[in-house]
């Protein structure tokens, strides 16, 4: 389909938003998340309208955003993989995804209060009007207070929010990949747990099990752990003995307070807390599937 735009409209279309007028443009995304824009002086009204049936309207980076925003925007929305090379580094990044469901925020004042529910400085853009997404890239996460931290954004600016939390995952190229699958956990949360507001992993690992969804980036949580054997039998033995810690002790002939600090540093490495059923449940599996491959 973009090859026939490319040559219906000549030099009037153009990829990945590098351009320095981009209002002249309207915007648009392929369901591969391929940005183009035609010249707005191109497109007749029902022309644009069409555009809008067959692809997704895209919205341009706005002036305020900073050099670091910009590059983020280029990487992940763009899928400009050149520029994470422009990307401040950090050991891990997590990607918070608010959705707004009902209402209509100023992205610039909205973007300002979500900073300002973190003791930390996280990096934000936004996709579209109702989409926005926090990078943060702090080994100590706020991330378990986000319910409170909703509530509060709804409150103030009159809206019904959703937000999924992502996992912590290393910081290399693959998390352009991993945001898009991200984004997609995020909308089968919504449609199979409406009345949900917060989402995670453990949340929808489940469902994309029961729908057949490619999960390739629903384990990245595993990666802490696959290359520890002794880890992966402790924590199996663990969720066998129904999460009983003196039970699976014994049969790991193991101290206590030695599978307590285990199970400790897990939920450290991987941010899932396998003490709760949901946690358990998605590790659970998740092992089970690495082992079956």
């Amino acid at each position: 389909m973009l090859e026939k735009l490319r040559a219906y409209y000549r030099e009037a279309l153009i990829e990945h938003g590098h351009v320095s007028k981009q209002e002249e443009y309207e915007w648009f995304a392929t369901d591969r998340g391929e940005l183009f824009g035609i010249k707005k002086e191109a497109l007749t009204v029902k022309e644009r309208e069409l555009l809008a049936t067959l692809f997704t309207s895209h919205q341009p980076m706005p002036a305020w955003m900073s050099e670091q925003q910009r590059a983020w925007h280029r990487f992940l929305i763009q899928n400009d993989k050149q520029s994470f090379e422009q990307l401040p580094c950090s050991a891990h990044t997590r990607f918070i995804y608010f959705y707004i469901q009902k209402g209509n925020v100023d992205a610039h004042d909205f973007m300002e209060a979500i900073q300002s529910l973190f003791p930390y400085d996280v990096t934000m853009i936004s996709e579209t009007e109702q989409h926005f997404i926090v990078i943060e890239q702090q080994e100590e996460s706020v991330a378990s207070t986000l319910p409170e931290l909703i509530d509060t954004l709804c409150s103030d600016f009159y809206i019904q929010l959703r937000a999924y939390i992502g996992q912590k995952c290393p910081h290399v190229v693959e998390l352009v990949h991993i945001f898009a699958a991200e984004k997609r956990y995020f909308q089968i949360g919504i449609k199979h747990k409406p009345e949900q507001r917060v989402y995670c992993i453990e949340d929808v690992f489940p469902l994309l099990l029961i729908n057949n969804e490619d999960i390739t980036y629903a384990t990245t949580f595993l990666q802490a752990i696959k290359q520890d054997d002794d880890m992966m039998k402790t924590m199996k033995t663990f969720f066998e003995c129904n999460l009983n810690v003196s039970l699976a002790a014994k049969k790991l002939h193991m101290h206590r307070n030695s599978l307590q600090y285990r199970i400790d540093k897990l939920i450290e490495k991987t941010g899932i807390d396998i003490k709760q059923f949901k946690g358990a449940l998605t590790v659970y599996l998740a092992i089970l599937l690495y082992e079956r491959h």
